[in-house]
């Protein structure tokens, strides 16, 4: 496996990227500066159930992130058309764009861990879609995948490789604040501790 570039550093200036959204519109990282704090959550897409987790997680506590004057913009390798097509209508109120040539992942520092954590990454991610009731709806997202594309095509944009998960706080300024790089199968924080993580890092500053 090819080395990854080690991405930006605490302190440093965010990559700024512009990426089409599930909802239609292209989202621009620039256009959130001076006005929110934002969370780029690098996951692995709609095809891994537990992401569908982390994503009602934030989403049904995302008056804390409001509350935090923090946006999410949630980062995924599937292919745009493929997104839209599972999710006609996105449940959340925050952005979901779609990276699938993972130029932006590279950017950030975050890499494949190769092809024997891609095999155990789908087992564990398809016995947990059975185990809680979402193997149709894994299937479903799988599909969506191999009917927008080719078959070789699939295998290497699919998010069911074992892609990096990754967490990167940037103030109001652009300014990288905290990072937290975790593996396929790790746990993403949930709303309340996004916030959490932002009130720590992001203090606002004290009144003249």
């Amino acid at each position: 496996m090819a080395a990854q570039p080690p991405g930006p550093g605490i302190g440093s200036p965010a990559p700024l990227f512009s990426l089409p959204s599930v909802q239609g519109s292209t989202v621009e990282l620039r256009a959130f500066l001076s006005q929110r704090n934002v969370i780029v959550w690098f996951s692995r897409g709609f095809t891994c159930p537990y992401c569908l987790d982390y994503m009602g997680g934030i989403g049904e506590r995302y008056e804390e992130l409001v509350g935090a004057e923090t946006e999410v913009i949630q980062v995924a390798p599937n292919m745009l058309e493929s997104a839209r097509s599972f999710f006609p209508h996105f449940p959340w109120p925050f952005p979901f764009v779609c990276d699938p040539d993972k130029r932006l992942y590279a950017v950030y520092g975050l890499g494949n861990l190769g092809v024997l954590e891609a095999t155990r990454t789908a087992v564990v991610s398809f016995s947990h879609a059975v185990a809680t009731s979402r193997g149709p709806l894994w299937v479903q997202g799988a599909w969506h995948d191999v009917v927008n594309r080719n078959f070789v095509r699939r295998l290497h944009h699919h998010a069911m490789t074992a892609m990096e998960q990754g967490i990167f706080l940037v103030d109001k300024a652009g300014i990288l604040r905290h990072r937290l790089v975790v593996g396929p199968l790790d746990t993403i924080p949930d709303a309340v501790a996004l916030a959490a993580l932002v009130r720590a890092h992001c203090p606002e500053p004290a009144a003249p």
